[in-house]
């Protein structure tokens, strides 16, 4: 898995508290990241369309020993959530 930030055009907290242009997204690709953050906003309705358009996305960290991007990506396991070794 990868973490990405993931910047829309809008959204940006102009009339509201959250800043939901600029998200943080786990997940295997960028693609998948914008696929992530857009649905949630569709689905909540926020803003217009023009505002939902990508503007950037930055891989932020990734899981493993030698990450590319240099940044280790920490994970919870299952199996920690819920009070297991």
């Amino acid at each position: 898995m990868k973490l990405y930030k993931v910047t829309l055009r809008g959204l940006h907290g102009t009339g509201i508290n959250t800043d939901y242009g600029t998200c943080y997204v786990v997940a295997t690709d960028p693609t998948t990241a914008y696929n992530i953050l857009r649905a949630y906003i569709e689905k909540r309705d926020l803003g217009f369309d023009r505002e939902r358009e990508l503007n950037r996305i930055e891989l932020v960290a990734e899981e493993g020993d030698y990450p590319a991007c240099n940044i280790r990506l920490m994970v919870q396991m299952q199996e920690q959530r819920q009070g297991g070794k």
